[in-house]
């Protein structure tokens, strides 16, 4: 019998991809570790549009992380683990409206 996972990735303070199986099937999801942008989003697996709790994924197994080439690599660091860049503050609605 098989140990169950306990729905958290192998070095998961890092975001990246890993290899999951559960009842739909063999795939990549992506992991928000604690370096991840937004820190209310921290911690939990992607799929598309889909965000689960580690929880939600108990009982499922977990086969490691994806090995992505140096250049995917970087290139998910520069766009996803980055926050964007504003370059003006944002104005206020009051402000745009000429209330103060």
């Amino acid at each position: 019998m098989r140990e169950l996972w306990d729905g958290v990735p192998a070095h998961s303070e890092a975001s990246g991809w890993h290899w999951v199986e559960d009842a739909s099937g063999l795939r990549p999801l992506l992991w928000r570790g604690d370096d991840w942008p937004e820190a209310a989003d921290r911690r939990e697996w992607e799929e598309g549009v889909v965000i689960c709790a580690p929880s939600d994924l108990r009982g499922a197994r977990y086969f490691g992380p994806v090995d992505l080439p140096d250049s995917v690599a970087d290139r998910f660091r520069r766009t996803r683990l980055t926050t964007p860049r504003r370059s003006e503050p944002p104005v206020s609605w009051t402000r745009r409206l000429g209330f103060r």
